[in-house]
């Protein structure tokens, strides 16, 4: 998933980010962890995208946080993240 479809799919869902947010993010699976730029708490979230709503289901403070995927995997909730292989 690029940077359009991201800004789109947020979009989609009322909550399209500012053309000057940099964004940065990883998609495991149907779940993203994102940064915004502009975000007032400073925060990675965590969203679940199979589904019509975005609604975070975590957040961490930026500062600090890894984005190593052996370390992503550990946050994705576990009864989630059992199909989710070393290929995605």
């Amino acid at each position: 998933m690029n940077e359009a479809e991201v800004r789109n799919w947020f979009g989609n869902r009322g909550y399209p980010f500012s053309d000057k947010s940099k964004l940065k993010f990883k998609v495991i699976g149907d779940w993203i962890f994102i940064h915004d730029s502009l975000d007032e708490y400073d925060e990675v979230e965590l969203y679940y995208m199979d589904t019509i709503h975005a609604e975070p289901y975590d957040g961490w403070t930026r500062k600090g946080f890894s984005w190593a995927k052996e370390k992503l995997l550990t946050l994705i909730p576990r009864h989630w993240n059992q199909g989710i292989n070393n290929g995605e």
